[in-house]
């Protein structure tokens, strides 16, 4: 075996370490002894847990298929019920929100932790989500929905400079639109209990991937629509970050790709000559993995041929520098929070998605969250 991919052990011990190390109260003398229950905190400085510190601690070990280890079902249920105190009467998850992330991307990452803590047959904790009546107006008016889509969270304001530029910042931007369909797709069997008929829920999928598909630039396969599109289209990291978002979307709901050879490409012409998106691993690894692969596995068998050395040495290239900067040293001296991790995981196992990728082995017991939720 390759030699990076023989650090795959190491970095199981040094995940277990990370994971530890944002536990609070009992559970970081308890962890490893005693069945866990979700209290984790994004920061390790802290003595309560949070959202997305109890989310990312499902989404970690999730990916290194340790969450049933160190699990049972009454550790899990609570777990799964200290996310659902984190809803708020509208439906969205806000409480407790230290990363800062929007309320539209905070409630897709906070029912795709309850959908992989449903570990058991009878573990159903989406269930238990209260209605989310905040989607109602853009899920039952066209109009509604088609100015949202447009501002995607565009307003004046300087609280959060790069939330507020909607599609003049779509890495961030598209938390809203992704985040809202991923959503409806987790939650869509509940719709009819809370509603009854008033949401269609293929129609507004329709809405969506209509909409997304007329607006796509079809030279580079990614969603253009800054200010400074207009004389600038060289795809960035921060088309690319957008266009995951909604690529997941796409691939979950087995809508095609509109450009697919396009946004390969793109993706591709964006990593850095160290096989990072960015300076270390995190989401935007897993964002250029899936971009890449799953754009590919959407050509005919004569384009892939044509692409396949190309597509294989960048997620080779991928998949060594991520396993090589894991291993390099502790993790929390890499990452500032615990809501890095998750994504450069995932990175990892998305890599094994590429048909005949040599270092499947060594991952083949983990597992892909996008697998079972639709969003990360």
């Amino acid at each position: 075996m390759h030699c990076t991919a023989q650090l795959i052990p190491q970095i199981v011990q040094s995940i277990e370490a990370f994971v530890k190390s944002h536990a609070v109260g009992d559970t970081r003398r308890a962890f490893g002894i005693a069945p866990i229950a979700g209290e984790f905190s994004l920061f390790t400085d802290r003595t309560v847990p949070d959202l997305y510190g109890m989310v990312d601690g499902v989404y970690t070990l999730f990916c290194v298929n340790l969450l049933k280890e160190v699990t049972d079902c009454p550790s899990r249920h609570l777990w799964a019920q200290r996310i659902l105190d984190c809803q708020d009467e509208d439906g969205w998850f806000s409480k407790r929100n230290l990363r800062g992330h929007s309320r539209e991307h905070a409630t897709a990452y906070a029912i795709g932790a309850l959908k992989l803590l449903e570990v058991g047959e009878d573990e159903c904790y989406v269930d238990r989500i209260k209605p989310l009546v905040c989607l109602l107006p853009i899920l039952t008016d066209y109009d509604i929905f088609e100015r949202w889509m447009r501002r995607l969270g565009f307003r004046v304001g300087f609280d959060d400079f790069a939330g507020n530029l909607g599609w003049s910042y779509i890495w961030r931007a598209s938390h809203l639109a992704g985040g809202v369909a991923a959503v409806v797709g987790m939650v869509q069997h509940r719709f009819s209990e809370w509603w009854g008929k008033r949401v269609k829920v293929s129609a507004w999928f329709e809405w969506f991937f209509d909409w997304l598909d007329r607006e796509i630039n079809p030279k580079t396969g990614y969603w253009q629509r800054a200010f400074w599109n207009l004389v600038f289209r060289k795809p960035t990291i921060i088309d690319l970050g957008g266009a995951a978002h909604f690529l997941w979307i796409y691939d979950a709901y087995g809508h095609p790709f509109p450009y697919p050879e396009q946004s390969m490409l793109s993706t591709i012409a964006l990593q850095k000559e160290s096989g990072l998106y960015r300076s270390y691993p995190m989401c935007i690894d897993l964002d250029g993995n899936f971009c890449a692969i799953r754009s590919y596995l959407q050509l005919v068998s004569e384009k892939q041929i044509r692409h396949e050395a190309v597509v294989a040495r960048s997620v080779e290239a991928s998949f060594d520098i991520v396993v090589s900067s894991l291993a390099s040293r502790p993790l929390t001296e890499i990452y500032r929070d615990s809501h890095g991790l998750p994504g450069a995981l995932a990175a990892l196992v998305e890599c094994a998605k590429f048909p005949g990728f040599r270092f499947a082995d060594a991952v083949k017991d983990w597992q892909h969250p996008l697998d079972r939720a639709w969003w990360l």
